[in-house]
């Protein structure tokens, strides 16, 4: 990092003290445990936790200085704000500023981390890319992902996460971003964001700060989306999978002679054609459409996004397929809402085939009044489905058989219940789904089940085999 404690002051309050051009800045830490000599700390205050208390450690570690809210007695230099998390975003802003990086920032409501991740691996064809890990995309893991970066890296992907109103508001500036990319909206977060309409306002406020010349990247194929950006921005570049009037479509042909990989067409300016990719399911197809969007207005090629897809590893926790002994084990364990729950278990249905379909379900969480009826939707997907197996854990699992109306759910509460029962169904050749919300810790199923059958692998070995046509 090439900051000095002069250049964090002059962000955060407009002034630097004499001879602090000299103290070099190494990186930013918020966490005191990760302080090293010539670290600059900034103090968090979160529900459970007060950085304050732990300032004396970092200083004692050798911090280049402490950026605080409060009044602590240290031995380093101490930069006074208002707001701790809010400085972090606007020390991210000005490091990103000094960098001169371009700054494509990725949401939605489903498929941001994947569009990311995708998108890394094209851009990085062409350009050294920083991009933050995982999801690490709130009001903190944001700005330090950005913080993270270098200036050696032109370009920069970001993921922006939001579930209460506002969120997007903290988010955006701190982004500024020359490409911002909305995936998609549904219900996803509304006990915080209220209403699929409500999804829309927060995630195109990202439109609103846009740097000069931006563009903004949008689903075409999503109402409630493409209604809310068209008040913002007039003209943006659209994607879809369903509309072959946008320039960047994409379709999902079917699976390919590869466990969990699939076959695609892309149709962009350049082009149209078919190809192996390490991934399967319709909601890829929307992720690929977007990911050649954006590649283009960053100078890549459709053949780029192609060559850039075909290496990407899988998330052992999004639609990750591991192959153990007989059993196809789809973990998809990361989270769920209404949307993603959908796409997943029609893509795991389609996968399947004739082969026996198993669904390991777990409560959506974070979806207030709609909860109930969402849960009920749930049941009558799986109805139509008609799983050969169906297990269930959470509060919602009677909601769940509302919408089943009479079909057999078994409810599960720990891996061990579910393997138990596992063991006498004997199924052979199965494809099993596993998904739920985070707080479940679904992936203990998905786990339990990859030991049961003999150690997992994923689809991505040999994925130098794909073919294109």
């Amino acid at each position: 990092m090439n900051l000095t404690l002069a250049d964090v002051e002059r962000c955060l309050t407009g002034a630097a003290e004499e001879g602090h051009d000299a103290i070099p800045v190494n990186s930013v830490q918020t966490d005191s445990r990760t302080v090293s000599k010539g670290d600059l700390f900034v103090c968090i205050e979160g529900d459970n936790f007060d950085g304050h208390e732990f300032a004396e450690q970092a200083a004692a570690k050798g911090a280049a200085g402490i950026v605080t809210a409060k009044l602590v007695d240290v031995d380093a230099s101490v930069i006074m704000v208002r707001d701790t998390t809010r400085a972090l975003g606007r020390l991210a802003a000005c490091w990103r500023d000094k960098c001169g990086a371009k700054l494509v920032a990725v949401t939605g409501t489903a498929g941001k981390t994947t569009v990311k991740e995708m998108l890394h691996a094209v851009v990085s064809r062409k350009f050294e890319t920083a991009k933050n890990y995982r999801n690490f995309n709130n009001q903190i893991g944001l700005p330090m992902s950005m913080l993270k970066a270098d200036e050696s890296q032109p370009v920069w992907i970001m993921e922006l996460g939001i579930s209460v109103m506002g969120d997007m508001e903290d988010l955006a500036p701190i982004a500024n971003p020359d490409v911002a990319v909305i995936t998609n909206v549904g219900p996803g977060h509304l006990s915080g964001l209220g209403s699929v309409a409500g999804v829309a306002k927060a995630k195109t406020t990202l439109l609103k700060y846009l740097r000069e010349g931006g563009v903004a990247v949008i689903n075409r194929d999503c109402e409630p989306l493409r209604e809310a950006a068209l008040k913002i921005v007039p003209e943006p570049i659209e994607f879809s999978v369903g509309h072959n009037d946008t320039s960047y479509v994409a379709s999902f042909l079917g699976g390919s002679g590869t466990e969990g990989w699939g076959r695609f067409s892309l149709r962009t300016p350049e082009g149209d054609g078919e190809f192996e990719a390490p991934f399967c399911g319709a909601h890829y197809a929307e992720n690929l459409a977007c990911v050649a969007a954006v590649a283009h207005q960053l100078g890549l090629t459709r053949d780029d996004v192609i060559q850039g897809v075909r290496t990407l590893a899988a998330d052992p926790q999004r639609f990750c397929c591991k192959l153990a002994a007989d059993a196809l084990i789809i973990d998809d364990t990361y989270n769920a809402n209404p949307l993603s729950m959908a796409r997943s278990i029609e893509t795991a249905a389609e996968m399947a085939g004739d082969r026996p379909l198993v669904l390991i379900l777990g409560d959506m969480r974070e979806l207030g009044d709609e909860a109930v009826r969402r849960h009920e939707e749930l049941g009558q997907l799986v109805k139509r489905i008609a799983p050969a197996a169906f297990f269930y854990k959470g509060d919602h699992c009677g909601d769940v058989i509302c919408g089943l109306d009479g079909d057999n759910v078994t409810g599960v509460k720990t891996p061990e219940e579910f393997m138990r029962a596992w063991r006498e169904m004997g199924l052979t050749g199965a494809v099993v789904l596993v998904k739920g919300s985070r707080s479940l810790k679904m992936e203990e199923f998905a786990n339990a089940l990859c030991r049961e059958r003999g150690t997992g692998r994923d689809n991505t070995a040999g994925a130098q085999e794909a073919k294109t046509k």
